[in-house]
């Protein structure tokens, strides 16, 4: 308790996290679920997730296209400008889970095939108030198929798995979200986020390489938000809890009584609500 009390009462306001903010040269941070990044340069951040790096190979570039330099106010409200690009390949990670997220395919002759997932981003922060950060974000990625490939959509009852697998799994996964993050003096941050996810099409079922018609027609739109809350703990370091919901169409029905008085079986939206947590350390 005594290191604690120490470590907070020498920290400074913890940075807004997941913005168009790219560090100075040198400076990195890292969670136990939030990726690794590191500035070999001031106006160019690495960017890698270490949990799946070696099971799923990717990598990303962050590229600030406008950013202030200390004491600079060039730009209204201080408004960054970062650009993203990155390359995954996935094919390795979605193998070894097939007898878990894919139990079916782990006795069939349908397999995953090869693929590279480019993506690209755009990011726009500025400042409000004394530390409060508003963000913007533009993202999408395509699928790349090397050889032949039988996967077919998830669909399973967790969206952030859905969202994690929709760019391999269905061609396509587009975004467009904001955030908004408040500090409550300099232990606390409360950060809210909203974003709407647009995914490719169900496409086709195969069985032993023979296209048997169309999988069932589901929406391609996933709404989400999450509210979070930054606790600091030592100078650099903070823990970050919160709850994370999302509402997408996972083909579920439910029966309703109609105006005629008769019953009918409707298709309806489900919702997902899940805590988050995590621990980041960050260096300067």
């Amino acid at each position: 308790m005594v290191a604690l009390t120490a470590g907070l009462a020498a920290a400074e306001p913890r940075p807004a996290r997941d913005t168009a903010d790219v560090g100075d040269k040198g400076s990195w941070s890292v969670g136990v679920f939030n990726p690794f990044r590191y500035a070999f340069h001031n106006r160019f951040e690495f960017q890698v997730n270490p949990l799946l790096f070696f099971v799923a190979p990717h990598a990303d570039l962050r590229f600030a296209i406008l950013k202030e330099g200390p004491g600079e106010h060039k730009y209204p409200f201080g408004v960054r400008l970062t650009a993203e690009a990155g390359l995954l390949y996935p094919t390795l990670a979605m193998r070894l889970a097939k007898g878990f997220l894919f139990p079916s395919w782990n006795t069939s002759q349908n397999d995953i095939g090869h693929m590279l997932i480019p993506r690209v981003a755009l990011l726009v922060s500025g400042d409000f108030f004394t530390y409060d950060v508003l963000t913007f974000r533009l993202e999408a990625l395509l699928r790349i198929p090397i050889t032949q490939n039988n996967a077919t959509p998830l669909n399973s009852s967790i969206a952030p798995l859905d969202i994690l697998f929709a760019a391999p799994l269905t061609g396509f996964l587009g975004r467009f979200g904001g955030a908004y993050d408040h500090a409550f003096g300099e232990y606390l941050r409360l950060r809210l986020e909203a974003n709407v996810y647009l995914t490719g099409t169900q496409g086709s079922l195969i069985v032993d390489g023979k296209n048997v018609g169309d999988l069932a027609n589901l929406s391609p739109w996933i709404f989400t938000a999450h509210l979070g809350l930054d606790i600091a703990t030592f100078k650099q370091s903070r823990i970050t809890v919160g709850v994370y919901w999302a509402n997408y169409d996972q083909g579920k029905s439910e029966v309703r009584a109609g105006a005629d008085g008769f019953s009918e079986r409707v298709r309806v939206r489900s919702n997902n609500f899940l805590p988050t947590i995590d621990y980041i350390w960050a260096g300067f």
